[in-house]
């Protein structure tokens, strides 16, 4: 008996060395092709080599009993014992105790600190919050609980009309003609995010944050690298695994992502909410919305080409149809405000964590109502690029302050890293916001609010001062936004030299990406949608 335990304890010592030495070599390659030793990060290479460990672990230990035993029924069957190694293999055994005991110690201080929840409610146009201004009651939780309680930043400007590349940029403080990471278009394949590039999430995981996502997936799949730098990354069921998993990890120093669809076409919000706003409307619209929900509800099936179906029933040119389907969108809001943020704030307050919790809200982009021929969100005017911002932090952060000065999502991340005090990556294109608290007049990059969207086309917007300025293909258009706050008389023609000055700067910015895009670009090839992913955004109207 006593010659089996030697055996099982050499090669037990032997197995945890092997596959130390193999997870310590993975976790190099890891952090080589995603540059953290460069940048600091190398609470994450050690992160990374325990998870290998962890994960290889049984394998060669099992290998080590079985070979261990078999050892002894060789030296059973030959009347031999073996020399005693037992000091080597308790070495071993107290080196890799150390190690673990030091790595426990390092991640229980790194956990000490104040929380981040991010939130991204998808295609949420800012004006049509009572906090911006609006005068239906689409917000209620939101004006209380976030806008009087905290920072409202009340001009602030996507780089992207888009879900995937301004969702992107948000977590990369890019500009999408840098990362490169564009939406699937009918299924195509598309690129997925260059490894290199440090993620919000990534950045504060090596900093000793538990970091999750909860997503409605579609145009941010995971396979696209959105998942880059989250310990779980979940798409689906968002609100019911959010609240369970900050139960869980509330001891822990969290971030946060919590990403929904709830106000994306196609509009179909309960009757309850409807009646808050159009209770007089009986078109075909509130027919469509009627079968189609109720088709959604028996299937998930009957939800693919729902959009189409939805749109096909709106007369564009009807103002009445236009009008309900815009109240449509406010009924999803206020849905929205009293199912997903009142029970994620109640769950803090539960918790006890609202006063030690960054609470971010934002949008990747607005929608439009016909205001310019468009809806949806395919142009590059106000009402598809203004999104809310507003920072609640209990104690940290003034309540009810109102900033006018202009913003841009891609400031979102550096400014949420220097209110947490946490070194940002040397490559981030934004700026933070955080001057703007004691500076209404510090305002973000020289070059302005640009936005882009490429569809076989150049298409980009510059907001600077008090101009507009939009490129589309051989087009252009500048609008004075001080007389023209709605963007709807071209002035190009009578302001030459204004002009010239905003395309100046627009070439000077695009000379900038392109620079930067020769390291920062994806790298490799692409990646078509899964048959589930395809699913979902057939539902969404991005697939037929």
């Amino acid at each position: 008996m006593r010659g089996l335990v030697r055996d099982l304890a050499l090669a037990l010592a032997a197995a945890l060395a092997i596959a130390l030495a193999v997870a310590a070599g993975a976790a190099l390659r890891v952090a080589d092709e995603q540059g953290w030793i460069a940048a600091g990060f190398h609470r994450l290479v050690v992160r990374t080599a325990w998870d290998r460990f962890d994960a290889w672990l049984p394998l060669p230990a099992a290998a080590a009993f079985v070979g261990a035993a078999l050892v002894q029924v060789v030296r059973w069957w030959r009347g031999r014992t073996a020399p005693t190694r037992l000091r080597g293999a308790l070495a071993a055994f107290a080196v890799l105790a150390a190690l673990r005991a030091g790595t426990a110690l390092e991640a229980w201080h790194a956990a000490r600190g104040p929380n981040l929840l991010l939130v991204s409610i998808d295609t949420l146009r800012a004006d049509h919050l009572g906090a911006y201004g609006y005068a239906l009651p689409t917000s209620p939780v939101i004006d209380a609980r976030l806008a009087d309680e905290g920072v409202t930043f009340t001009d602030v400007y996507s780089q992207s009309p888009k879900t995937t590349p301004s969702h992107m940029t948000l977590f990369t403080s890019l500009y999408p003609s840098v990362h490169g990471v564009e939406l699937w278009e009918n299924g195509r394949p598309a690129h997925v995010l260059n490894p290199a590039v440090h993620t919000l999430a990534e950045v504060l995981k090596n900093a000793g944050y538990a970091t999750a996502a909860f997503t409605g997936g579609a145009q941010i799949d995971p396979a696209r690298g959105f998942d880059q730098g989250f310990d779980l990354y979940t798409v689906g069921g968002q609100r019911r695994r959010a609240l369970r998993w900050l139960g869980r990890h509330r001891w822990e120093r969290f971030f946060v992502f919590y990403h929904t669809y709830d106000v994306h076409d196609p509009y179909l919000p309960p009757d309850e909410y409807i009646r808050l706003f159009d209770p007089d409307y009986r078109g075909r619209v509130l027919d469509a919305v009627h079968r189609l929900r109720a088709q959604g509800e028996m299937s998930e099936a009957a939800w693919e080409g729902i959009s189409r179906r939805f749109w096909d029933s709106v007369d564009r040119d009807d103002p009445r149809d236009v009008g309900f389907v815009e109240r449509l969108y406010d009924a999803g809001i206020r849905r929205m405000d009293a199912e997903t943020i009142r029970p994620l704030l109640d769950r803090l307050d539960q918790l006890g964590l609202a006063r030690d919790t960054l609470v971010v809200f934002t949008s990747d982009h607005g929608e439009a109502f016909g205001e310019h021929g468009h809806f949806q969100h395919d142009d590059l005017y106000a009402g598809t690029l203004h999104v809310p911002l507003v920072l609640r932090w209990p104690g940290r952060l003034p309540a009810g302050l109102t900033i006018g000065s202009r913003g841009r999502l891609i400031d979102v991340m550096p400014t949420i890293l220097e209110l947490l005090g946490v070194s940002a990556p040397p490559s981030l294109q934004g700026r933070s916001l955080t001057p703007l608290l004691h500076d209404a007049y510090a305002g973000p990059g020289v070059e302005g609010a640009v936005s882009e969207y490429s569809d076989a086309r150049v298409y980009e917007s510059l907001r600077r001062g008090g101009l507009s300025y939009i490129v589309d293909g051989p087009e252009e258009r500048l609008f004075d936004l001080l007389r023209d706050p709605g963007e709807r008389q071209n002035v190009l023609a009578t302001r030459p030299a204004e002009a010239a000055a905003m395309r100046a700067t627009l070439e000077g910015w695009r000379r900038n990406c392109r620079a930067l895009a020769l390291l920062l670009g994806p790298r490799g090839g692409t990646i078509a949608p899964s048959d589930e992913t395809a699913r979902r955004l057939r539902a969404l109207g991005y697939l037929e």
